[in-house]
């Protein structure tokens, strides 16, 4: 199938590993145009000839910490420079530090907000209007499971990412008569390293194994196991096609089945 995505113009942020990385590599393969964004430039730099030879034409880079203005704005100007403007945007950003709400301070807090949601907003802002200007965009936000139902000891996360969330859904009523869609994907169990880290935590306070802690974890994944970060990416590369144009507002979970909810 083609998704009609190639030569797109698409931003990733978070693209050195991990969900991002997965998320490039699978852009890559459908010929689109890539900037990668990431704090490593080194390794940044070293997916370059990867990724073309995946089938990107276009791959620029720049390193970015999205939490600074300096370095973002300088990332923004980069990315115009580069492509002018953008087809596709790729919101993907690190978790917040893990903790109970009743402990974490109002510091914690505020950064968390600046986080996950004040890089979407400077970024929509920066790359939305020529979006709506040429009547085609994708935004997708990758958010987590968390914003279907709170995840203990991650109380910054689910309350920020819930705020992006609705956020997505606002901008995606306001846009869809310009061509533009709005949305989010939540992730379950991924297998990445921010999920071996925040195992790893949850592991140390259980007092279990970690044999005992993953079969106890496996049993409430009705797939009866973690998923793999190709397989999330699938789902952003189907949001960002032709095909999906009249999909926008919505939240796609990936998770194997984890959540409860019909919804």
């Amino acid at each position: 199938m083609d998704l009609g995505i190639k030569n797109k113009r698409a931003l990733v942020c978070g693209a050195s590993k991990g969900l991002g990385l997965a998320t490039v590599e699978s852009l890559a393969k459908e010929g689109a145009d890539l900037f990668l964004l990431a704090r490593d430039v080194d390794t940044l730099e070293k997916l370059v000839p990867k990724l073309k030879a995946l089938g990107a034409e276009k791959v620029f880079y720049a390193s970015c910490d999205l939490l600074h203005d300096d370095s973002r704005n300088k990332a923004i100007e980069a990315v115009k420079k580069a492509f002018g403007g953008l087809d596709i945007l790729i919101h993907n950003v690190g978790g917040p530090k893990a903790s109970f709400a009743e402990e974490t301070p109002p510091s914690e807090w505020q950064e968390g907000f600046n986080r996950l949601f004040q890089t979407v907003v400077h970024l929509n802002a920066a790359f939305l209007p020529e979006m709506k200007k040429q009547s085609w965009g994708r935004i997708i936000t990758v958010t987590s499971l968390s914003v279907m139902e709170p995840i203990p000891f991650l109380s910054i996360s689910n309350a920020m990412r819930s705020a992006s969330t609705a956020l997505s859904k606002t901008l995606a009523d306001e846009v869809a008569k310009y061509g533009v869609t709005v949305n989010c994907v939540a992730p379950g169990m991924i297998s990445t390293g921010r999920l071996e880290d925040l195992l790893e935590a949850r592991i140390k306070k259980s007092g279990q194994s970690r044999e005992q802690y993953m079969e106890d974890v496996l049993k409430t994944i009705p797939a009866g196991r973690l998923g793999q970060p190709e397989e999330f990416a699938a789902a952003i590369l189907f949001l960002c096609s032709q095909q999906a144009s009249y999909i926008t507002g919505s939240t796609l979970c990936v998770d194997g089945g984890k959540r409860r909810s019909a919804y």
